[in-house]
This record gives structure tokens, sequence and C-alpha cells, in this order.
């Protein structure tokens, strides 16, 4: 499996791409989130938005969803098909809400969501499947009364999404999978609705070095800021356009 990452970005980005990672396995693939900065890094990456089948949606924060519009749309008017949204089931209406302004009304008539996504609701907890992965979703602690996500294949990664440490659950499924993606304001001061720094360095030894820090501040967009980050410490950053190739 390859896990590329589209950007690294928070909300707040202008240097870097939003958080978002495109993984890559067997003859198949998975985005997670779809900023609208999506557009530009599957240009750059070489990988066709027509070729884009399967997403996953963590949670409905602008800087996440900005961009399911527009491939609703590309896939649509370029491509040949309709890609897969998968979506806690409490969050398709919601998403609908934010979407039809723009996307309801057009020259053949009224549209709904399934006109431009074959959507797939989940429950709490939910799994799907794309080429012989199970994908186990989970709610992350991220805004209080918000729905939220991350995601799992056990034996690859572990995503978190936008959230608070949950260092009980990272610590427990740190031997089921090669790498943690886990997002870091990275930012000297508190953000109650993120994960500090100093979050991650209370994990284990073994668990931060397994650890990859995503969803950061512009500062750190500096590929030179990163490696001298990386050289003082056991965690790593990610950066956009960054590749990641786990085993099989």
């Amino acid at each position: 499996m390859k896990i590329t990452f589209l950007g690294t970005g928070d909300m707040f980005s202008v240097d870097q791409h939003h958080n978002s990672v495109l993984a890559e396995f067997g003859d198949t693939h998975l985005v997670i989130d779809f900023p609208e900065s999506n557009a530009k890094a599957l240009k750059q990456y070489g990988f066709p938005m027509t070729d884009i089948h399967n997403v996953f949606i963590t949670h409905l924060h602008e800087d996440h969803i900005n961009g399911v519009q527009m491939l609703g749309y590309y896939a649509q008017i370029v491509g040949d098909r309709k890609p897969r949204l998968f979506i806690h089931e409490e969050l398709v209406d919601p998403l609908w809400s934010i979407l039809s302004p723009g996307m309801r009304y057009t020259t053949d008539g009224e549209r709904t969501m399934s006109d431009y996504y074959d959507v797939v609701p989940l429950p709490d907890g939910g799994t799907f499947e794309l080429g012989g992965v199970t994908f186990e979703t989970f709610r992350t602690k991220h805004v209080p009364g918000m729905v939220s996500n991350g995601l799992m294949a056990k034996s690859y990664f572990y995503y978190s999404a936008d959230s608070r440490l949950d260092q009980k659950r990272v610590e427990e499924v740190a031997e089921d999978v090669q790498l943690i993606f886990h997002e870091c304001h990275m930012h000297d001061l508190v953000i109650k609705s993120h994960t500090s720094l100093k979050d991650l360095e209370q994990l284990p030894a073994h668990v931060r070095a397994k650890t990859v820090l995503m969803h950061y501040h512009d500062e750190y967009a500096n590929a030179d800021k990163r490696a001298e980050f990386n050289q003082q410490h056991d965690l790593r950053m990610a950066g956009t356009l960054e590749s990641f190739e786990l085993d099989t």
C-alpha cells in the first residue's frame, strides 16, 4: 500500500495543501477527505481527478470538504462514473445541505446527492472493504456535538483525522498497524479541538517511532524546517506529496 499526502496543512494554511491522503493498493485506491486543494495536488502527483472513485469523509469542517462539489461536477461532466462517498450516516444530509445551493439546480433539472455520488452511509464503528482491505471507522474526540471519524486499516495504518489525542486507543492499536498518521497543530498553545506536540510526546517511545504528524500550520511547510524537526524528534512530520510505502 502506498500512502501519499495530497496536503498536510491545517484550516488556515496558504503555503501547503489542506490535509488529505491518497491510499493506493491493489488495483484501487481511497482518498481521505477532499479539500479543494486536492485538484492541484493530484495534478502535481500525476493522478487524474477522473480516476478518483473512492472518497472517505471524516467530518464536515470546510477545509476537509470544500472540494467535494468540484469533484462531483468534474466526475459527472468529464468522467465516466460517479465516485463512491463513504461517510457517517449522520453526515449525509448535513453534507447535502452544504452542497445543495450549488449542486441542486442544473440545466437538466434538480439534482440530489445520489446524482453525483454513490453514497455509502456508515454507522458508528462501521467498516467497508475495498480491494481486499477492510477499513474500520471510529469516532474521534474533535468538537463536542460534532460527528467526526478516524479510519484504520489493520496491518497498514491508523489515521486520526482531526481530533484530540485518544492516547488509550492509539496505544492499543499501535501493534496492529505499521504507521500512525496523527494530526498535530504544532502551535505552542492550547487548541481544545486538536492535538499538540506535548500530547504526542506522552506516547511510549515505540509508538512515537511509528507516528507521522500531519495537519499542522505553515511554519512547517518549509522542507528544511521539517527535516530539522525530524532530526531532533522520534516523531516524524509528513510533507505534501510525500509518500509512505506500507508492506502488504
